[in-house]
């Protein structure tokens, strides 16, 4: 299959997800940034609104992604990448200033409504 066979199925794929979902409350997304054609955060978070969804989980603190978010009203999960875990738990000054950096400067500043943590990442 070429790209652009690829591309429609992803599309496709996508078309039916937002479909099933888009009625329902309360509905979320996983939104990694790992890919090899990523879409413009502002994208993304458009389709997210325009589908419904109130809740997102990143899987990194992105600074663009969290930007993009600012204002959006979406509920925001993010995930500590597995290879941070060991630092950010057994220095009190690192995990001081992770939180500065990629959840104290959106809150405040930005109106990123961050909810939640997750101490993992999905396998390689």
């Amino acid at each position: 299959m070429g790209v652009w066979g690829m591309t429609c199925s992803v599309t496709f794929a996508m078309f039916l997800l937002f479909m099933v979902v888009g009625s329902a409350s309360g509905i979320g997304a996983n939104w990694g940034t790992q890919a090899t054609h990523p879409l413009p955060p502002s994208t993304v978070v458009k389709l997210l609104r325009d589908n419904g969804f109130e809740k997102v989980k990143l899987f990194d603190a992105d600074s663009r992604t969290l930007n993009a978010l600012s204002g959006s009203g979406i509920q925001i999960m993010v995930g500590i990448p597995n290879d941070m875990l060991y630092s950010l738990a057994n220095n009190v000054y690192a995990a001081e200033k992770w939180v500065e950096k990629n959840v104290s400067a959106h809150v405040s500043s930005n109106r990123v409504d961050i909810r939640y943590f997750a101490f993992a990442s999905p396998l390689s």
